[in-house]
């Protein structure tokens, strides 16, 4: 073979070899996107629930009501902060020497028997073993709902059941924070625990919920829950069964009283929805 084939032949497999790793590269890139777009996006559905796994039920859960640090569960579908973590409904307790060196016996954590939801499951959300505030958070995707958002018409209900321990003031709350494309925010709700007399002094959870349009633009949620430590060996914030439901308002009827009782309907079929979603 003489060099001026040797050269042809050369430039063909070089070609033919860049072909082969651009076809490779664009298929990966192809496959990387589609991924990526499979694990960053959620379709938001009218009338069910948007948080995810706003149970707790998801994963394990802390049995004794001590675990730090690696100990702590991992909680899918949440990014956490501090000691933020799950403690089983009947945790056995612990004991603790104090600075008195007096060892002191933590029982009576959340139970069957406890105050709280009906159906309620094998878990709840939990402040943490350590002495500081903790929160876990979520991002939600409205994007397939804006044509119902960017027309008013998008109603939300947000609802959970928040508590405490006894007479510790740990408390809790659950917030929303509307963001648009940009991710600047539009408007925050919120609700909170009850306080221990409002509990009566008992470890419990009672149901708190809240009622809105979402603003116009919204494109995310971002849910935030944060436990909120006061005093105590550990931090007793409880809180299970978040809820944030989104319907549609109906179209306005040809006689104008009929709009307000429309949205009447609608707030009392969320609150029917989300009875059922207990």
């Amino acid at each position: 073979m003489n060099q001026q084939n040797i050269f042809s032949h050369l430039v063909q497999n070089i070609a033919r070899t860049g072909v082969v790793l651009i076809t490779g590269l664009s298929l990966n890139l192809l496959i990387h996107d589609a991924l990526y777009a499979a694990t960053t996006t959620k379709d938001a559905v009218l009338g069910k629930n948007l948080i995810v796994n706003g149970n707790g039920e998801q994963g394990a859960c802390d049995a004794v009501g001590n675990a730090v640090g690696s100990a702590i569960p991992s909680i899918p579908a949440w990014t956490t902060s501090g000691s933020f973590s799950v403690l089983c409904y009947g945790a056995s307790g612990f004991e603790f020497v104090n600075n008195l060196g007096q060892t002191v016996r933590v029982s009576g954590l959340p139970d069957a028997n406890s105050p709280g939801a009906e159906n309620r499951g094998k878990n709840l959300f939990f402040g943490g073993a350590n002495r500081s505030s903790s929160s876990g958070s979520q991002l939600l995707n409205l994007t397939d709902l804006a044509a119902i958002v960017d027309t008013g018409k998008g109603a939300y209900d947000l609802g959970a059941w928040l508590g405490g321990y006894t007479t510790d003031s740990d408390n809790v709350l659950l917030s929303l924070d509307f963001l648009n494309q940009d991710g600047l925010s539009l408007g925050k709700t919120s609700i909170a625990s009850p306080t221990p007399e409002e509990r009566n002094n008992t470890t419990g959870l009672l149901f708190k919920s809240t009622q809105g349009i979402l603003p116009v633009g919204s494109r995310q949620v971002n849910v935030t829950l944060n436990m909120n430590y006061v005093r105590g060996r550990v931090n007793d914030a409880y809180a299970d069964k978040l809820s944030f439901v989104v319907t549609q308002v109906p179209e306005p009827s040809i006689v104008p009283g009929f709009v307000a009782s429309g949205a009447i309907l609608v707030m009392l079929k969320l609150r029917q929805k989300r009875r059922l979603l207990e």
